[in-house]
């Protein structure tokens, strides 16, 4: 099992047991900290990609140490003009061990009925922020777009025929 979660930006894969160096964070070695926004969940097989992060899963770990890393020589230069800087830089990181990857309260095949019920229309989401606005039932649209895709259009259209209905 694995995931993929975002931390300070960036994303990284996690897998149990695993050590991870990740941007600074401010906790103290020994402290645990849990990352709320998991990208991808894979387990046995089975892979979750969220939308944008996968629901009720997070990963838990735990601050080992706080570093810098390897120096790194910034040097400016103009030719003919006698403009010379150089300059090193270290960036600090966080090292943490991954402890765990927690699905939603233990049941993740229940927290998966409810994800596989709302994206059964595929809709953009100006389309679906517009339905919702209107009170419109994305079922009784019929989308126009590529693979029966719902477009803004098409809820334009269910809004005209409702205010002419009512």
């Amino acid at each position: 099992m694995y995931a993929i979660f975002k931390a300070q930006g960036k994303q990284f894969r996690a897998v149990e047991d695993a050590v991870l160096r990740i941007p600074s964070l401010k906790a103290e070695p020994g402290d645990t900290v849990t990352f709320g926004e998991v990208l991808l969940l894979e387990r046995e097989g089975d892979v979750q990609v969220g939308t944008p992060s996968v629901a009720g899963a997070s990963v838990a770990a735990e601050v080992v140490s706080h570093g810098r890393g390897d120096k790194i020589i910034v040097y400016k230069m103009k030719r003919r003009k006698g403009y010379r800087r150089k300059q090193g830089h270290r960036q600090g990181f966080t090292e943490i061990r991954i402890l765990g990857i927690d699905l939603s309260d233990g049941k993740p095949e229940a927290a998966a009925e409810p994800e596989a019920a709302a994206p059964q229309f595929d809709i953009t989401d100006v389309a679906r922020a517009l339905a919702e606005a209107h009170g419109l039932d994305l079922a009784a649209i019929e989308g126009t777009g590529k693979g029966g895709r719902i477009l803004k259009k098409d809820v334009d259209q269910a809004i005209a025929a409702a205010e002419g209905d009512g």
